[in-house]
Parts: structure tokens; sequence; C-alpha cells
């Protein structure tokens, strides 16, 4: 007999009325599957930037959403710039309970409460899945999740406090990881209030590192409570506040306007890494800045299993 439950369904590529509150099949974990009863799943902007169109490459989302003549698959891509398959179950940052293991699974996830990787890993980059977007996710009663994606956690931390880790701080982890961050450097983070740059600012000042936080209007104390060491807004004043440091290290989910200032700051053979564009992923970049500087430029969104273990020790 087939078992329904209760999940949020995205239909297609546009807003809020994309999003339907519905009952489907319950799935089934299949080889080396568990099945998660969901205690908390976070909405991040993943999950809006999947469901707007945002991730196209070709072209801007807003002409891919008015684009009538294509279907909604070939409008634009995911993480994995791939179409996304319609309808879909978003959410990548699930903490739950495994309710049942499918076959070739340890028997030590069930019944254990877990937290989830969000990358589904291939045997190269090209064939990496994320939660939520090329695979259903967590916005569900209950999801399906490879074994190998699934971490056993032991802690005090509610099922609503741990949803906020996969994403924002395995994403930030990865920034600095790639990054090389170490207690050597200085280390600017433009969208420091955010969730991926207040993570960021945490785990940079466990390496040792220095921390500039550049933050909106009226933001500065929160990034201040995090240990920030030096905190700018974002305003006409930004490139030469920044003059004041020999900056190592330019962590960006922000992009746009302020892209170009960050990028200038850097000392020579300074590394520039990115895992978001916010304000607009079009920005300026004078390739002297990358040639005569030996400044190096890193995209950083896929990564390795270690990384995430390394937000869990």
């Amino acid at each position: 007999m087939t078992q329904l439950m209760n999940a949020v369904m995205l239909t297609g590529y546009g807003g809020l009325e994309k999003l339907e509150y519905t009952q489907v099949q319950k799935p089934i974990p299949q080889q080396g599957e568990v099945l998660i009863k969901v205690g908390a799943c976070s909405v991040n902007n993943t999950d809006i930037n999947t469901r707007t169109g945002w991730y196209a490459a070709d072209e801007g989302f807003q002409e891919i959403l008015q684009d009538t003549k294509k279907n909604d698959e070939e409008k634009s891509t995911g993480w994995s710039q791939t179409g996304i398959k319609f309808p879909r179950i978003q959410g990548a940052d699930i903490v739950g309970e495994v309710v049942e293991i499918g076959t070739d699974v340890e028997p030590k996830f069930l019944n254990q409460r877990v937290i989830v990787d969000p990358w589904i890993r291939g045997e190269n980059l090209e064939k990496y899945l994320y939660v939520g977007s090329e695979l259903n996710g967590g916005f569900a009663e209950y999801v399906a999740i490879p074994a190998t994606n699934v971490c056993l956690i032991n802690s005090s931390l509610s099922d609503v406090e741990l949803a906020t880790v996969p994403c924002s701080y395995s994403t930030a982890e990865n920034l600095l990881t790639k990054g090389r961050v170490s207690d050597i450097d200085t280390v600017v983070i433009m969208g420091a209030s955010g969730g991926v740059g207040s993570s960021a600012v945490q785990l940079a000042k466990i390496r040792g590192a220095t921390v500039i936080a550049i933050v909106g209007k009226n933001k500065e104390h929160l990034v201040k409570e995090l240990g920030a060491d030096y905190i700018y807004p974002r305003n006409d004043e930004l490139a030469s506040n920044l003059a004041k440091h020999e900056i190592t290290v330019s962590v960006d989910v922000v992009g746009g306007e302020y892209f170009e200032i960050i990028f200038k700051a850097l000392s020579i053979g300074g590394r520039y890494v990115t895992a978001g564009a916010i304000a607009s992923p079009i920005v300026d970049l004078d390739l002297r800045d990358l040639i005569y500087k030996n400044t190096e430029m890193i995209g950083a969104t896929r990564f390795e299993p270690q990384v995430f273990q390394n937000l869990l020790q």
C-alpha cells in the first residue's frame, strides 16, 4: 500500500506561487540510502535562487522567466548546471532521525539523529548533485538520502539550530579551505552579517586569522559579537578603509559593485575566493589587477566530504 506524506513541491521557475503544499508518495530508501524523518530544514538563498532560475549562466533570470517558448527544464540550471526536473522538493539543510535503511547500509544509522551533507558526489565534479536541486530535499516529512551523506550527531542544540549548519557553514568552510586561510592571513569578508558571511567570520577566527568584516548599515554589532577584528560599512569610504590593511584573502558572497574594491585591495599574491553573488554576478575586472599582482581567483561551491566533517569536530 502506497504511503503518503506532506511536502512542499516546487512546480516550476518563478515566485512563491510555484510552491505547492500537497501530499506525495513517501520515499522508500533504495540500496545505500537511509530514510530520514525530517526534524527541521532551513530555507536559504540556494532555495530561492533555484526557484527563480538565478543559476542560469547564459542569460538574466528575468528574461528566462519571461520566455514562455521554453519548457522549465530548458530555461535554467541548478547547482550542477543542468535543467531542474519538476516537480521538485527543495531543502538542503536537513536534520532529523533515520527511521528506515536500505540494503547495504550499516545498522548503526537506524533510529539515530543525523545531519545531512547536501553535496551528493559523483566520480568527478561534473557529476555532483545538490540536495533540493537535482534531487528531492527536506521540505517534506521524509527524505531518502545516501548513507554516505549522513552524519550521526550528538548535540544539545535543537534540530532547528542545527539546520542552520549544512549550507551556510559548509559553504564558509569551503571558502576558507579553498582560500588556504591560516593564522598568518588578513581576511576581508564581504557580506559578513549574512548566513555564509557570519559563518566565515567565526571559522576564520578559529583559524587564527585577522578578520575584516564588511556589512550593511546598522549590522556592525552582529559581526562584532562574532569576533571580527575590524568592521567597515559598505559605503564610499570602503576603499580607503581597506587600504589601511595588508589583505591576503578576499572572501566574497556579494559580488556586484563592491567586487572591484575588495579585489583591488588584495596584496600581491593574494587570493580572491567566492561562492555567491547576491548583489550581481556581473562585475568589472581589470585584468592587470589579476596578472601583475599574481592574484588567484577561486570559485568554491562543490566540496569534498572532509570539509563537512571539519564542521562536526
